[in-house]
């Protein structure tokens, strides 16, 4: 896949996954315009960082906006910034509640609103297996994202042709995890029939092929790469 001449625009793009976004989509040779509110990226000629905090009205309006106002035009947009908080849903507040629906569907929703404006192609919202079943802490979160799967069924259709995908992703590895968290490891790893969480560099490969145009008569579609874990309870 070559995205020469193409210009991408990527949410949590100083995050594990957003990092490996942006690295591959320059090597494919796009221009990429990365959202950050904490955190750093390496410079690069085709790559322009954009500090926007999306816990702000309206910042995912303004941050296609600026996209626009630095590139020229979007193709792509890969909405991966999320707040993944663990709150309890017995003691969380009002305020922890709005931001992490704020970060996960207002802002996703506002970036969708102002892409079909502005000649994008493609929106993919980045979800999660805890839409479908979230972990003890996690339910908040759940309930986003599967807010989210809805906003991109919903989306789907209120602006077509522009295509919006979801990408419902299970356990990422990265460097450390199996120190840092074995008990969840294993229990992923139980429960998963594939026994093995994905690198960064396997979502990235199953976004080129959601972003190209083999994949151009999908829309509103969200696909599970979880391992196979949605066909079993974790």
């Amino acid at each position: 896949m070559s995205l020469t001449g193409k210009s991408i625009l990527i949410t949590g793009a100083s995050g594990f996954i957003g990092q490996a976004y942006v690295a591959r989509f320059l090597q494919l040779g796009a221009t990429v315009c990365a959202q950050v509110n904490t955190g750093e990226i390496p410079a690069h000629h085709n790559l322009t960082v954009i500090a926007t905090d999306l816990s702000v009205a309206k910042s995912g309006n303004s941050l296609v906006q600026e996209a626009l106002s630095r590139t020229g035009k979007l193709d792509f947009v890969i909405n991966n910034a999320a707040n993944q908080a663990i709150l309890d849903p017995a003691q969380a507040n009002r305020a922890e509640i709005e931001l992490m629906m704020r970060i996960n569907v207002d802002a996703p929703k506002e970036i969708i609103d102002e892409s079909a404006k502005s000649g994008v192609s493609v929106v993919l919202n980045i979800s999660s297996v805890e839409a479908l079943n979230p972990r003890p802490g996690h339910e908040i979160y759940g309930a986003s994202k599967a807010a989210l799967d809805v906003l991109t069924r919903s989306a789907s259709r209120a602006h077509a042709p522009m295509r919006v995908l979801g990408l419902r992703l299970g356990l990422i590895g990265r460097p450390g995890i199996d120190q840092a968290w074995p008990e969840g490891v294993a229990a992923w790893n139980a429960a998963s029939p594939l026994g093995r969480y994905a690198s960064a560099e396997e979502v990235v490969g199953v976004t080129e092929f959601l972003l190209s145009d083999a994949n151009a008569w999908a829309t509103g579609s969200t696909y599970d790469f979880d391992g196979g874990l949605g066909s079993n309870s974790w």
